[in-house]
C-alpha cells in the first residue's frame, strides 16, 4: 500500500504515553506542541501521491504493487542513483533538510537486516536456538505491507567512563526474564529521535566496552506497547508563528529518552541477543545507509546556505563585489565537494552479500567528516554577508503598520527584488542558524549516528589503512622498500573481524 497522510495521523491516536517537556500529551497528532511535526510526517506520506512525482516517489515491486521508493531495494549503481534521487526529492520538498529523520531515513537501516539476516540469528546467544531470521523476513514484509515507520533507538545512557564495570550498573536496557515466547526487557534507551511520531521503536546497542550480554538486544516493539514510556525534551517549535517563523513553526523532532518497564517483545520481533562480540561488529552496518543518506541531506543543506547567500547579497547590493564574490564561491565550493562525494561514493560502490548495491562506504563517510569540519565556518560567512538583515528586521505585525511602513520599507529595499522577499529570506537565515530550533539541527549533525571523532577512528580501524595495506604500496615503492608480506605485523582492528561484516564495508576485503 502507498499510506496516506491522513491515514498515518490517525494511526498516531493509539494510546502511547508521551511526555513533552513538563506535559503529557494525548495525541501528538493534536496536541498544539506536535501536531505541526507531526503533520510534516503527514506531508512525506501525500508526496507519494502528488502525480507529478510518482515516478521518483514510487516504483512497482515484482508482485506489481506500487510502492514506495522507501523500499526500493538497489542492486545496481543506476538504481542506487534512483533511490538517491528520491531522498533527493523529499528532503528538497520538507524544506532543505529541516526533517532530518523523515521514514524514509529510519527505515533505510533495515536493510543490513534484510540483506544478511543469517549473522543476526546464528550469532545470537540466549535465543535457544531459535531462527530468528523468519522474525526479521517477517518484521520486513509487515513494514512494506503498511508503509510503517521504525524510529531507531540504539545510543544507551552515559555511564562512568573510567571503568568498564560501571557499564553493568547502567540504567540501561536488559533483558530480565526469557520466555518460551519471548523476552521481557527493562530500562532506558536515551534517544531516539522523532520516536513520538513513529509506528515502531527499532531497538538496537551500539558496542561498549564491558557490555554484558543481556544488555545487547536487537528487536523492534510497537511505540504503544504497554510499559513503553516516551519523556520528549522540551519543545522549540515556534507554535503558530509560521509567518515570523517559517521553518521552526512547522514543528520539532522531539528527541527521546525511552523508559521501558518490564515490556515483553515476542520472538518474532527479536532480531538478536546476548553476544557483545556481534555488536561490536554490525550495528555500524546498520547505521551505513542512514550516513549515506546524510551526506546526500547535507549536500542539499549547503546548496540551500549557497542559494540563501545569493538572494541575500542580491537584495543588500553587495552581490557584484569582488570580495563578496570571492567568499560566495567558498559556499559554491563548500556544496561541490560534497556533491562530488555523494557522486564519488556512487561511482566506486560495491555488491554486499545479499546483492544490494552499497555506495562506497569510505567515500560516504569522509563527505560527511569534511562537512562537519567546514559546516560552521560556512555558515559564519553567510551570517557576515547576510550582516544585520539576519538579525534585525521587522515582525510582520510592524511591517503591517502604516505609521511604521513608510519607515521601515526604504530600510528592506535594495537594488533588486521587493522589500518583503528580503524578510522572508531574512526569516529563513534565522531560523536555521540564530534559533534554538536550527541550533538543535545544528547538533543533530553533528552527533547524528557517529560525530567527527569516531568518523575518524573507524576510518583509521579499516584494513588497508594499516601501513602493510595498499594504500602504502605506492610510498612503498618509491622508498624502495619490499612489499608487505604476511609476516609483517600489517593487522588491524578491522581485518580482524568476523567476514561477513566486512563484506558489508568494501568491495575488495
Amino acid at each position: 500500500m502507498l499510506r496516506t497522510g491522513k491515514e498515518y495521523l490517525e494511526a498516531l491516536d493509539d494510546g502511547r504515553v508521551v511526555w513533552v517537556g513538563d506535559e503529557k500529551v494525548d495525541n501528538v497528532a493534536t496536541h498544539p506542541k506536535t501536531r505541526d511535526y507531526a503533520k510534516r510526517i503527514a506531508d512525506f506520506y501525500d508526496l507519494h501521491h502528488r502525480d507529478d512525482l510518482r515516478d521518483v516517489m514510487t516504483f512497482v515491486d515484482d508482485d506489481g504493487e506500487r510502492r514506495s521508493m522507501t523500499w526500493f531495494r538497489h542492486t545496481t549503481k543506476d538504481e542506487l542513483k534512483r533511490k538517491r534521487r528520491y531522498l533527493e526529492t523529499v528532503i528538497r520538498e520538507l524544506d532543505g533538510g529541516a526533517v532530518p529523520r523523515t521514514p524514509d531515513v529510519n527505515n533505510y537501516v533495515l536493510l543490513t537486516y534484510k540483506d544478511d539476516p543469517v549473522p543476526w540469528s546464528e550469532q545470537s546467544q540466549g535465543a535457544g536456538g531459535r531462527d530468528l531470521t523468519v522474525g526479521i523476513r517477517e518484521f520486513w514484509d509487515l513494514m512494506v505491507d503498511g508503509d510503517l515507520n521504525a524510529a531507531p533507538a540504539f545510543v544507551d545512557p552515559q555511564t562512568d567512563r573510567s571503568r568498564e564495570s560501571a557499564q553493568a550498573e547502567s540504567p540501561a536496557l536488559r533483558i530480565v526474564e526469557t520466555r518460551e515466547d519471548g523476552i521481557v526487557v527493562r530500562g532506558v534507551k536515551a534517544i531516539a529521535t522523532g520516536a513520538a511520531f513513529a509506528d515502531y521503536i527499532h531497538i538496537g546497542v551500539f558496542f561498549r566496552p564491558g557490555i554484558p550480554s543481556e544488555q545487547v538486544i536487537f528487536g523492534a516493539v510497537p511505540v504503544n506497547t504497554p510499559g513503553v514510556t516516551l519523556v520528549c525534551r522540551e519543545s522549540t517549535v515556534k507554535e503558530g508563528q509560521y509567518e515570523e517563523h517559517p521553518l521552526a513553526a512547522k514543528g520539532d523532532e522531539l528527541d527521546t529518552m525511552i523508559l521501558f518497564d518490564d515490556v515483553f517483545i515476542p520472538w518474532n520481533r527479536v532480531f538478536h541477543i546476548g553476544n557483545p562480540k556481534h555488536a561490536s561488529l554490525y550495528p555500524q552496518r546498520v547505521f551505513d545507509w542512514l550516513h549515506y543518506q546524510a551526506l546526500v541531506r547535507q549536500t542539499i543543506r549547503a546548496e540551500v546556505m549557497v542559494g540563501l547567500a545569493l538572494l541575500i547579497t542580491e537584495h543588500v547590493g553587495t552581490y557584484q563585489l569582488p570580495p563578496v564574490q570571492a567568499r560566495l564561491a567558498q559556499l559554491v565550493g563548500f556544496h561541490q565537494t560534497l556533491r562530488a562525494h555523494v557522486l564519488a561514493c556512487e561511482e566506486d560502490g560495491f555488491t554486499t552479500p545479499g546483492g544490494l548495491y552499497k555506495p562506497s562506504v569510505l567515500l560516504f563517510d569522509f563527505g560527511r567528516a569534511y562537512y562537519l569540519e567546514n559546516v560552521p565556518r560556512m555558515v559564519n560567512e553567510l551570517i557576515d554577508l547576510a550582516g544585520r538583515s539576519s538579525l534585525i528586521f521587522p515582525t510582520e505585525k510592524q511591517w503591517n503598520q502604516p505609521e511604521l511602513r513608510r519607515w521601515l520599507e526604504p530600510l528592506q529595499t535594495g537594488p533588486i527584488g521587493r522589500p518583503h522577499d528580503r524578510l522572508k529570506i531574512s526569516r529563513v537565515i534565522r531560523d536555521l542558524y540564530l534559533s534554538d530550533w536550527g541550533d538543535r539541527i545544528s547538533v543533530f549533525e553533528n552527533f547524528n549516528g557517529t560525530p567527527l571523532l569516531a568518523v575518524r577512528m573507524l576510518t583509521m580501524n579499516r584494513a588497508e589503512m594499516a601501513p602493510a595495506g595498499p594504500l602504502a604500496d605506492l610510498a612503498r615503492k618509491i622508498a624502495g622498500i619490499e612489499p608487505a608480506t604476511p609476516k609483517d605485523d600489517g593487522k588491524t582492528e578491522y581485518a580482524g573481524q568476523a567476514a561477513y561484516a566486512r563484506q558489508q564495508d568494501a568491495r575488495v576485503n
